[in-house]
């Protein structure tokens, strides 16, 4: 094995036992693991969508520390989807019908995309916000999931272009996570195809 793929692996699984959330509450016990990880996701959404409507009303030290917590939830949708799909090392839900375990994948997969996509318009709004001049024009709720939406998906029609460095490196960093969750979606869909073979 290269060294590449070994400090990737490695950091994946460091990542999977001290940096998510998922791992902490689950780890000892792992009945009912669908229906709590759903809970969790779905409280995690609406838990964004509540900041992301709400943070013009935070205090700049509030706004801060949510945004820097939000990392973890960027960080654990990588670390657990690289794990499960480009390591192939996603065993815990082999005990469910396959049928059952492929529509609750896809659901799930779609509620983390829409949590991830919420983070970075709150990321976008909360910028927008408090530096003035950050995007072309300064972004309301649905300006910053548009925004979002739109770079996710690597669109573009440039009618909100951010004009700051941070802001950049924002938009930047939405682009590789979202071209490295089209390499997930394909890793994800050739190994169900190997492992429906064999």
């Amino acid at each position: 094995m290269s060294f590449l793929v070994k400090a990737f692996s490695g950091i994946i699984e460091f990542g999977n036992r001290y940096f998510t959330l998922g791992g902490a509450i689950f780890r000892k016990d792992k009945r009912n693991i669908f229906v709590k990880i759903e809970m969790m996701i779905v409280a995690m959404v609406l838990v964004c969508a509540g900041i992301l409507l709400f943070i013009d009303r935070f205090p700049f030290w509030l706004g801060v520390a949510v945004s820097i917590a939000l990392i973890q939830r960027l960080a654990e949708y990588l670390i657990v989807y690289s794990r499960n799909f480009v390591l192939n090392r996603g065993r815990i839900f082999s005990h469910a019908d396959k049928l059952q375990r492929g529509q609750w994948l896809i659901l799930m997969f779609f509620m983390n995309l829409v949590q991830i996509n919420i983070i970075f318009a709150i990321w976008y709004r909360f910028l927008s916000l408090n530096v003035e001049g950050a995007f072309s024009k300064t972004l309301s709720a649905l300006d910053s999931v548009y925004f979002s939406i739109v770079t996710f998906f690597t669109i573009g029609y440039g009618d909100i272009v951010p004009l700051v460095p941070l802001a950049k490196i924002l938009a930047i960093v939405q682009g590789i996570t979202a071209f490295y969750t089209f390499v997930i979606i394909v890793n994800g869909l050739i190994s169900i195809h190997r492992s429906d073979k064999e």
